[in-house]
């Protein structure tokens, strides 16, 4: 029962009550009972004007409730010429005033972030409170939905790679929960395409909410690392270059004077002038690794047999593969030619499959022999070339370092092989795919040449 009907009822009740004792008493009250009658009838009227007036603020604010969730902020109440009933309706008139302004200024935001989001060529994902996936604009949308599409590949799933994604599938490919608030972390995806991805937060209401902006490393940019790394390998070449060939001339020389030891320290002084010739050698060839990336040349295209030349690869490796107990498998589509530099893409099958030999020789405990899988095939998107082995796989730890300049897990590695690979298939614009190969463990070199 509102209090409206509650003060009614009480007024009612009483002027009821004290009607019914006039009546009572009417004998003792005689003609003043109509006196009596006429005062509680201006009295009960009395009382509704007065908890009609009283109770206006209650309607006004009701009325104000009901535009605040209807969310119309347009409308304007009129005064009453009541000095306390006008206060409170100038209140509200400003309230709703201000509000109004307000929604006309988030529209113009809205509309500013909205623009912003389509036409930005940088990636936006945005999570909501709960950090699910909540909006992700075209940018981002377009750089990752080769991502996605290979993780569905990856996991015999057949779905469309559009938005909505899940957090949990951008966060299992690019880790995002490993990037820290107001930082940046570069991923290489296993296209060889370079992203920087950044965590960010903003208030909304409140409370924190994370967004990640994604940004693809431009050609402008990959030039200009190129053109750094190149520069500081030339220099660096030029440098050792003639330190060796000045500090072997010299130890050269020094040999002479072999013959003016005692017998007993000529087989030393030779020994240990030989061992310093020697080094200076493999640092001479340990240079030439890196000089070759520098040294590159531009692809010489031309129609080829590429059946013929992958053929030629797996004899050349047979030998090697048979010592270390590892089984080359071929399904080679006969006489498919393609147009391309042909000592570049000897280069490249090289590099392919000298890492997954190593890939093998680095599996701990192998429960069974070790298998590399070459296949050439013709397909209605162009020839396609896949380089399988059942060795050790990318580790999480690594997968996005993966094409990164120098970046080599081995020893005595130079980190120039994945980066001469991604060298020349860039130069080709043949797309390529380095992963793990989920059906049989191990990982998988794929090449599309259009």
């Amino acid at each position: 029962m509102s209090l409206k009907t509650k003060l009614y009822s009480a007024s009612i009740f009483l002027h009821a009550l004290l009607l019914t004792l006039a009546v009572i008493f009417r004998d003792e009250l005689g003609l003043w009972l109509m006196a009596v009658e006429l005062t509680l009838v201006i009295s009960l009227s009395t009382f509704f004007w007065l908890i009609r007036k009283g109770l206006q603020p209650l309607e006004y604010i009701d009325i104000f409730s009901t535009l605040l969730k209807e969310q119309e902020f347009t409308s304007r109440f009129s005064a009453l010429n009541q000095p306390d009933l006008d206060q409170l309706i100038e209140q509200f008139n400003i309230m709703l005033d201000r509000l109004h302004q307000e929604r006309l200024h988030a529209g113009e935001r809205k509309h500013v972030f909205e623009k912003l989001m389509t036409e930005s060529p940088i990636g936006v994902v945005l999570l909501d409170y709960d950090n699910a996936l909540s909006e992700c604009n075209m940018a981002a949308k377009k750089l990752l939905k080769n991502a996605m599409i290979d993780a569905n590949e990856e996991a015999n799933e057949n779905k469309a790679a559009e938005f909505p994604f899940s957090y949990k599938q951008l966060n299992d490919i690019f880790e995002l929960d490993k990037i820290a608030i107001n930082h940046q972390q570069l991923v290489t995806t296993s296209e060889g395409q370079r992203l920087k991805i950044g965590h960010y937060r903003f208030r909304d209401r409140g409370f924190e909410r994370s967004f990640f902006l994604i940004q693809e490393i431009t050609s402008d940019i990959l030039k200009s690392q190129k053109e750094a790394y190149e520069k500081l390998i030339r220099l660096m070449s030029h440098e050792v270059n003639n330190t060796i060939a000045i500090t072997n001339s010299l130890l050269e020389s020094c040999l002479n004077y072999k013959n003016e030891l005692t017998a007993d320290s000529q087989d030393d002084f030779a020994k240990a002038i030989k061992v310093v010739i020697d080094r200076s050698a493999n640092l001479n060839q340990f240079m030439q690794g890196y000089s070759e990336v520098v040294k590159l040349p531009r692809p010489a295209k031309s129609q080829f047999n590429l059946s013929q030349l992958v053929e030629n690869m797996a004899i050349l490796f047979y030998s090697e593969c048979h010592n270390q107990h590892i089984e080359i498998q071929t399904s080679i589509d006969k006489d498919i030619s393609v147009t391309a530099d042909p000592h570049l893409i000897e280069q490249v099958l090289l590099n392919i499959i000298k890492n997954a030999i190593e890939a093998i020789g680095n599996e701990p405990a192998m429960q069974q022999p070790g298998v590399i899988q070459i296949i050439l095939k013709q397909t209605p998107d162009g020839v396609q070339l896949e380089i399988k082995d059942n060795g050790c796989g990318i580790s999480d730890e690594i997968k996005h370092q993966l094409f990164t300049p120098f970046f080599t897990t081995k020893e005595s590695g130079q980190g120039v092989g994945l980066m001469l690979i991604d060298e020349i298939l860039t130069a080709h614009k043949f797309p390529y795919k380095l992963a793990n190969n989920s059906e049989a463990g191990g990982a998988y070199f794929r090449i599309n040449f259009k």
